[in-house]
């Protein structure tokens, strides 16, 4: 395995096991102590054309809304100022009109910026070569990212399998489980 793909799989997990707490935690008394969950309605007595839907973490809402058109970018490879620059606008997230709700974007903002490279010790050498004041809107732009490629030819990125540098799963088959080793 490479000697990136440790940390990126250990934040991937890290994820996971923060979207796992999230969605099983007991709910919490004032006092701390643990309640009852609300009881469910019975049965019929809610319009289901209008009952609310469960509420979704950002995680959950980041790979359902963001996946769609795209692999879900591990949050850790850009800095969180990155992050909320392109949740501010996605009405023209890069040529195209992927607009949400304000409650989901402010979901998958905060998942982004709690994950983002400057979150995390660990992350952080994600952000070497990015000045203080840089906001890179492209994984690809980074310096991380060139440098972990900068063998790869531009005919590469261009050929029918991978059409754009952004591809990440059509060279590392795992990237969607977070792992970015080259032997995946």
């Amino acid at each position: 395995m490479k000697p990136y793909a440790f940390p990126l799989v250990a934040i991937a997990l890290a994820g996971c096991a923060v979207l796992a707490a999230q969605t099983t935690a007991v709910p919490q008394s004032a006092g701390g102590t643990a309640r009852e969950a609300p009881a469910s309605p019975p049965a019929g007595s809610a319009d289901p054309a209008t009952a609310a839907a469960p509420p979704v973490t950002g995680g959950e809402a980041f790979a359902a809304e963001c996946g769609t058109c795209h692999l879900p970018y591990l949050p850790a490879f850009l800095p969180a100022r990155s992050w909320e620059a392109i949740t501010s606008d996605l009405a023209h997230h890069f040529g195209e009109d992927a607009s949400l709700d304000a409650a989901t974007t402010r979901a998958i903002t905060d998942y982004l910026v709690a994950n983002a490279a400057d979150a995390s010790r660990r992350s952080r050498r994600f952000l070497r070569g990015i000045d203080a004041g840089e906001t890179p809107l492209r994984i690809t732009g980074t310096p991380w990212w060139q440098s972990a490629h900068r063998e790869v030819s531009a005919r590469h990125f261009a050929s029918d399998k991978v059409k754009t540098p952004s591809n990440c799963a059509a060279c590392h088959r795992a990237a969607v489980s977070g792992s970015f080793d080259d032997d995946d």
